[in-house]
């Protein structure tokens, strides 16, 4: 997909129960450069600065943020638009990066505790784990959805402070985002 079909095949406003609010070029780009400390991990690192490992066509990030005061989960998502066959090569890469990976350092930042959780069942392919970002003496944990469809990668993470067990975003958020897609 080009940028301008991305873009508009991204979710914006109120769905779901959270606000998809559009990030600033500066803040989506800021994670571009993530490098990990060891080469296994690379591709968890990518989708952990908001991007793969293998260079998009284009990207479009969102945070999320939730509607209901009930819901202590925020995260975020963006599509990453690919070929049919660098998307398949994400996944694969990510199932192989989750089996070698236990956890990595990248722009001063302690990633650790990776663990992937069951595979949920949406689109052509998907794929959740957990990680634990060590920020200072905070430990945060972090799940990660990460759904292909078609050339698209659509990654989804949460994190929630109250309840850390019940950061993923729903399901109901990413098959809204699913359905945009066409």
């Amino acid at each position: 997909m080009d940028p301008q079909a991305l873009e508009k095949a991204t979710i914006s406003g109120k769905s779901t129960g959270f606000a998809f609010k559009q990030v600033s070029k500066a803040d989506a780009e800021a994670g571009r450069g993530m490098t990990a400390d060891k080469p296994e991990c690379q591709p968890i690192a990518s989708l952990a600065g908001g991007y793969t490992h293998i260079e998009a066509v284009s990207v479009e990030h969102r945070s999320l943020e939730p509607t209901e005061a009930t819901n202590a989960t925020i995260g975020s998502m963006w599509l990453a638009s690919h070929s049919e066959k660098n998307a398949e090569r994400v996944m694969s890469d990510l199932r192989t990066s989750l089996k070698k990976c236990d956890g990595f350092k990248t722009l001063g930042l302690t990633y650790k505790n990776v663990k992937q959780l069951k595979d949920p069942s949406l689109a052509d392919d998907a794929v959740s784990y957990r990680i634990t970002n060590v920020v200072g003496k905070q430990s945060v944990q972090m799940t990660y959805t990460v759904v292909r469809e078609g050339g698209v990668i659509a990654a989804f993470y949460g994190v929630n402070m109250l309840t850390p067990e019940k950061s993923a975003i729903p399901e109901a958020a990413i098959e809204a985002q699913l359905e945009k897609l066409g």
